[in-house]
């Protein structure tokens, strides 16, 4: 009997956990995603919205999605500010990822410089 109430109270706490680790997960995607959609709607004004960037963007699932997004949303950028601003507002994003994301996948300090 015991190890029933072992295993309901392990249960229980990894479900109180998990829960807990993804409320804390979405702070940073909802914040990124924001600033996303956001960069879009400066630059493409009212037709935003009818974007598959927009659309992909709004309904990512995790943090790992918009980061793949980021090269959607470049070249999209990029048709509308140039490739410099669209650079410089790219990087600005990119750095909201920083320790959410491995640091293998920022680029080094040889290939910024």
């Amino acid at each position: 009997m015991s190890w029933k109430i072992s295993r309901i109270s392990s249960t229980l706490m990894g479900l109180m956990r998990e829960s807990q680790s993804t409320l804390q997960a979405s702070e940073p995607l909802e914040d990124i995603r924001t600033r996303m959609l956001d960069c879009m709607s400066e630059f493409l004004k009212s037709t935003a919205s009818e974007r598959p960037v927009w659309s992909k963007v709004q309904f990512a699932d995790d943090i790992q999605t918009l980061w793949y997004l980021r090269s959607d949303l470049m070249h999209l950028l990029c048709d509308y500010c140039g490739e410099t601003l669209a650079n410089a507002k790219v990087q600005e994003i990119t750095e909201l990822f920083r320790g959410h994301m491995p640091a293998a996948q920022f680029a080094s300090s040889r290939r910024r410089g």
